[in-house]
């Protein structure tokens, strides 16, 4: 491998250093005479600004990708900034809308505890309610300490939603009403108004059409669209008066001997965070006083 003269290179950069030298001196002493540059004059000028666009490349070269380099990291900053700024605004969106139908489920809360003047009632937080358990129970933070006993009546969002299946000391279960476990003691209803009651059995749930069954019904009235269902009374396991929705249908049963009235739910089941569980009716306690 042929090895790089560094003394000839430095010769040679040394004479075009001078020759550079000697052209710029050339150059001012015929402006100041205002002659025309020479022929050589200007074959150096060309000769050295050739040279010095060639210096200037590699120089030029970093300094744009120094000024790239430069804009990405700014870039890169202002996206990180903007990055957190909207996961700041995302959780506060979260958070707003956490409080919003928080505030609403306590709107709805003390709308229902102001229907409930004649009952002897507990109001309870829901504390465990499990995505695989959702239409099937829940657990409130209220006990045997509190006065809860089984098959109490427990109402939410307007309306009649479950019954509690399981006391301990401090927290309960309660089995919603969309599922089999609260209606295995049947709930005893009245359908239509009090100055014509017709009664019957809360029996079962149809999740298609989002709706009670009531069967074992005391008359062949005919009931509308509409038309209010409440809990009896009759029984002694719930206090009555209490309300479990509204008639949207019926039919016969598979046997065709008894009507299935389905009442859709005054409660709703979706979002349950606060709870009365009624333990009886004040007219009650004082007759048993």
């Amino acid at each position: 491998m042929k090895k790089i003269n560094f003394s000839k290179i430095i010769i040679i950069a040394l004479i075009m250093v001078i020759s550079a030298c000697v052209a710029i001196m050339v150059s001012a002493q015929h402006y100041k005479t205002k002659k025309t540059p020479s022929a050589m004059s200007l074959a150096i000028n060309g000769t050295v600004g050739g040279i010095d666009k060639i210096i200037a490349l590699p120089f030029d070269f970093f300094q744009d990708k120094m000024s790239d380099a430069s804009n990405l990291m700014s870039t890169y900053e202002k996206n990180a900034s903007l990055s957190k700024q909207v996961s700041k605004l995302t959780d506060e969106s979260a958070e707003l809308n956490n409080l919003k139908a928080e505030n609403k489920a306590l709107k709805a809360a003390l709308d229902l505890e102001n229907t409930l003047t004649n009952y002897d009632k507990i109001s309870s937080n829901v504390v465990v309610r499990t995505p695989n358990a959702w239409r099937d129970v829940m657990t409130i933070d209220k006990g045997k300490s509190d006065g809860l006993s089984e098959d109490m009546i427990v109402m939410s969002n307007g309306g009649v939603v479950g019954r509690v299946v399981q006391v301990n000391k401090t927290t309960s279960k309660v089995a919603l009403l969309t599922s089999d476990k609260a209606l295995e003691n049947k709930i005893p209803v009245r359908l239509g108004s009090a100055e014509n009651p017709v009664y019957g059995l809360m029996t079962g749930y149809d999740a298609q059409q989002n709706a009670f069954i009531v069967s074992q019904i005391s008359s062949d009235a005919t009931f509308n669209k509409g038309d209010a269902v409440m809990t009896s009374g009759l029984g002694g396991n719930s206090p009555a008066d209490l309300t479990v929705g509204e008639i949207i249908g019926e039919k016969k049963n598979t046997k065709g001997i008894d009507r299935e009235v389905y009442v859709k739910p005054t409660g709703r089941f979706d979002n349950i965070q606060f709870v009365f569980v009624i333990k009886r009716g004040l007219s009650e306690a004082k007759v048993s006083e």
